[in-house]
C-alpha cells in the first residue's frame, strides 16, 4: 500500500489595525489560494474602524481580537504590531508561517509556490518573496532585493508580507527577537537580521507573490519621513541591533554607523 504523503499545513497570520479599506481584499487572498491545506489567522488590534465586521463575516478564518493593554500604549506601532502577530503566532497550528500586513494581499499561488521551495530545499528555514509595490491598480512596480548587506553597509531585504518561516525556526528564535530595547525596529528587520546574521539563513526567491501597499498616510511615511528626526534614531537602533546580534560575526561598524550616531547626538543637542 502506497504511503500518503502529508501536506504540510500553513497559517496565514494577518495583522490588523483600521484596515477597513483593505481587509476584504487581503482575506480574499488568502482564502483563494490554490495551495489546500491552509487557515487564516486573522487578529485585530483594537481597531477604531468597521475592519473588525468586515473580517467576521468571513466564515472561513479565525478571527481574534486581541486585549487592550495599557503596558503597549506608545507613539509609534512598532511594538503593537509584534505582539499582534506573536499572539496570532500562538494561536496558528501551522508548519509554515507566513506574514501578512492587513493592507497587503498575496498571489493566488503564492503559498504553493513557496511551501515548494520549502520542500525542495530542505536547508531552508525561511523565504523571502519580492514584492510588487502597489499604490493604485494603475500605479505599481516590481522591487528586486539582491541581498541583506548592500555593500556591506546598509540592509536590504522585503518587507514583513514577504516573509515565509518555518514554525520550528520561528518559535527558536522569537525570544531573541521579542525586545523592548529596540524600540523603533519594525518586526520584518528583526527577523532579517537575526535570520542572516546569527544562522546564516537567509534566501530570497526570484519571485514576486506579495502586492505591498503603500500608505501615504502610514507611519512609516508620516512618522519616519526619510531623514527626519525619526528616520535618524530607528537608522542608529539598525546598526546598534545588528553589530549586538552578530559580535561573533565580527562585523566593522561602518561610516555610515559613525555619521549617524554623530547625527543623532546633534539632533539630541539642537533639541534641548
Amino acid at each position: 500500500m502506497t504511503k500518503i504523503k502529508k501536506i504540510p499545513k500553513v497559517s496565514i497570520l494577518i495583522a490588523n489595525y483600521n484596515g477597513q479599506n483593505y481587509v476584504k481584499r487581503c482575506i480574499k487572498s488568502c482564502l483563494n489560494q490554490t495551495y489546500d491545506n491552509v487557515e487564516v489567522i486573522f487578529v485585530d488590534d483594537n481597531s477604531t474602524d468597521n475592519s473588525s465586521k468586515i473580517a467576521k463575516k468571513f466564515k472561513k478564518i479565525k478571527f481574534y481580537q486581541k486585549k487592550k493593554s495599557k503596558k503597549n500604549k506608545t507613539y509609534f506601532n512598532t511594538k503593537n504590531q509584534i505582539e499582534t502577530y506573536k499572539y496570532a503566532f500562538k494561536k496558528s497550528r501551522g508548519d509554515y508561517i507566513f506574514f501578512l500586513d492587513s493592507d497587503d494581499f498575496f498571489l493566488k499561488s503564492k503559498v504553493k509556490e513557496i511551501v515548494n521551495l520549502f520542500l525542495e530545499n530542505k536547508e531552508l528555514s525561511i523565504i523571502f518573496d519580492h514584492p510588487i509595490i502597489f499604490f493604485s491598480n494603475k500605479k505599481k512596480y516590481k522591487k528586486k532585493f539582491i541581498n541583506f548587506l548592500r555593500n556591506k553597509n546598509w540592509p536590504n531585504f522585503p518587507p514583513q508580507s514577504c516573509i515565509s518561516i518555518k514554525r520550528k525556526f520561528l518559535t527558536k528564535i522569537f525570544s531573541h527577537i521579542d525586545s523592548n530595547k529596540f524600540n523603533l525596529l519594525t518586526l520584518d528587520f528583526r527577523l532579517a537580521s537575526y535570520s542572516y546574521s546569527v544562522y546564516e539563513n537567509f534566501y530570497i526567491t526570484d519571485k514576486y507573490l506579495t502586492y505591498y501597499y503603500q500608505n501615504l498616510f502610514g507611519e512609516s511615511f508620516i512618522k519616519f519621513k526619510k531623514f527626519s528626526i525619526n528616520w535618524w534614531q530607528r537608522r542608529l537602533q539598525a546598526h546598534k541591533y545588528i553589530n549586538q546580534i552578530a559580535k561573533s560575526k565580527k562585523f566593522k561598524l561602518s561610516l555610515d554607523y559613525f555619521l549617524t550616531k554623530i547625527t543623532v547626538i546633534l539632533i539630541n543637542i539642537f533639541k534641548k
